[in-house]
């Protein structure tokens, strides 16, 4: 026997309501979900987190920190799109970034759900710019397919910023990416393990990971935001 996974439709994907005597079907709130699934899948959201929203956060009582920084986030989903900058996520590697980055994501595809929304990782981007490095082998259509839809995005997302070193070839890539949204003026929202400075010099910086350049046109495209919080992988999965 198919096991019924809602409990409301029985999986038809409407429900019953009684008005004034008379029966109406309504689209039951598990098919929202499903579309909103989709919509994030579309928009590369890994699957882990599609559909997350900022009420999956628990932030403890005392962790003002990070009630802060969901707070803030919220504000940038109601106020989209009257937004004039993008978010930048400093933070240690488990304190939920990504999850926040995603929960961005669902909720503006909540309020506009045709919002042309785009995640990607930054070493999948290195390592597909990376391919266009051999003088060989060179396709530069490929590279310029992957920038032209980076740069159309209405958001872009990148994830993991700095986490691998790219060459100088990759990196004029993406400085062109990320200076052609700046001049869009385009919102893009950032993550990074790495602080704009190292208390022992020892830490290396997101500037020593990425460059100047770069580092310094996320800074006028973007808001830093610095989570300094427990490692909640393991509580929130």
């Amino acid at each position: 026997m198919t096991k019924v996974k809602c409990t409301i439709c029985d999986d038809s994907g409407w429900k019953k309501i009684e008005k004034d005597g008379k029966e109406f079907l309504r689209r039951c709130k598990c098919q929202k979900i499903e579309v909103l699934k989709d919509r994030c899948l579309i928009s590369n959201i890994p699957p882990r987190f599609a559909g997350s929203g900022l009420d999956d956060f628990y932030p403890e009582e005392d962790d003002n920190n990070l009630r802060k920084v969901v707070r803030d986030i919220k504000k940038f989903i109601d106020d989209y799109p009257a937004i004039q900058k993008g978010l930048l996520l400093h933070g240690g590697t488990g304190v939920g970034k990504t999850r926040l980055l995603c929960a961005i994501a669902t909720g503006i595809i909540k309020k506009f759900p045709s919002a042309d929304i785009y995640y990607i990782d930054w070493n999948d981007m290195v390592r597909e710019m990376r391919s266009g490095e051999s003088h060989t082998f060179r396709d530069f259509s490929l590279i310029n397919e992957l920038i032209n839809k980076l740069s159309a995005a209405e958001i872009l997302i990148m994830d993991e910023l700095g986490s691998s070193m790219p060459s100088q070839w990759v990196r004029d890539n993406i400085y062109y990416l990320i200076n052609h949204r700046y001049n869009k003026q385009k919102i893009t929202l950032f993550a990074t393990n790495y602080p704009d400075e190292s208390p022992d010099g020892e830490i290396p910086t997101l500037k020593d990971r990425i460059g100047d350049r770069i580092r310094s046109r996320i800074f006028e495209m973007a808001k830093s935001h610095y989570i300094n919080t427990l490692d909640y992988r393991q509580k929130w999965g």
